[in-house]
């Protein structure tokens, strides 16, 4: 069973702050009106490893994205598709090829014909990021 788009939400938030926290710090933290429905998003991301309890009752959060964000990397807290540093790698290495070498317009075009399919994918990826995240 794939996670929700909730435990998804709770698993970055709780990335993003990073500590050891408590069920009722994760309440407060996500908003939640009891501390037992803190418990069980928290008991789901713990069967689906994404986080573990330590000896103190304080839930850890795993360094491991889950299957849904495999191709993404959270930098600082943020979500970033790998798709976007190969394309801004080969849209840099074309433009720069281009500015400095003037070579003539088959080959520009065929170098910019190279970069489209990372540009697709990197639209792609925003786009199943704005479907996960997306509120009802």
């Amino acid at each position: 069973m794939p996670l929700s788009r909730d435990d998804l939400k709770a698993y970055l938030k709780l990335r993003k702050y990073s500590n050891a926290i408590t069920v009722r710090g994760f309440q407060r933290l996500m908003g939640f009106s009891s501390p037992g429905k803190a418990q069980n998003v928290l008991n789901r991301l713990e069967r689906y490893g994404l986080i573990e309890r330590n000896e103190f009752g304080e839930y850890i959060v795993k360094r491991d994205l889950p299957p849904e964000l495999s191709m993404y990397i959270v930098f600082k807290g943020y979500i970033v598709p790998r798709a976007l540093i190969f394309t801004m790698y080969i849209t840099v290495t074309v433009v720069v090829y281009i500015v400095l070498s003037k070579p003539p317009l088959h080959i520009v075009t065929l170098l910019s014909a190279l970069a489209i399919p990372y540009w697709i994918e990197l639209v792609n990826s925003i786009k199943n990021l704005d479907k996960i995240f997306k509120s009802d």
